[in-house]
Parts: C-alpha cells; structure tokens; sequence
C-alpha cells in the first residue's frame, strides 16, 4: 500500500465498490456483503484485521462504524 489507496479485501470484486452493508451489532464471523451489488466480502473481523493491516500503521485512513475515511 502507498498510503494513498486501500485495495485488497474491503474492495468488492463484482462491482470494484468499497460499500459495506455491515449490520447493527456485528461480531466477528458476521457475515458482511457489499451494499451496491450484495456479493459476499467476508466475515466483518477478517476485513477489520485486513485494514488494519493496509491501513492501521500509516494512520492515513480511520475506519469508524463501516465507513472508511481518509484522514
């Protein structure tokens, strides 16, 4: 990652969107779908671990709530 763009799996590889329909109260194996197409993008602990991963050591992004902003 270049500190400017997130890619990997919080992008949808149907559509190429990053919007998530993450419900109230999600838990770790909660299954979570893109909001634009509905195709599957993983369980929500796995896609929190991989922005943390691209995204959580440069501090560039904030993921609050589902929504990614950039900082």
């Amino acid at each position: 990652m270049d500190g400017k763009r997130l890619d990997h799996k919080l992008d949808c590889k149907a559509c190429g969107t990053i919007l998530m329909d993450i419900p109230d109260k999600a838990e770790e194996h909660t299954a979570i779908h893109c909001s634009l197409c509905g195709a599957y993008l993983g369980e929500w602990g796995e896609l929190q671990d991989d922005f943390q991963k691209q995204a959580g050591h440069t501090q560039a992004f904030d993921l609050n709530h589902g929504n990614i902003r950039k900082k």
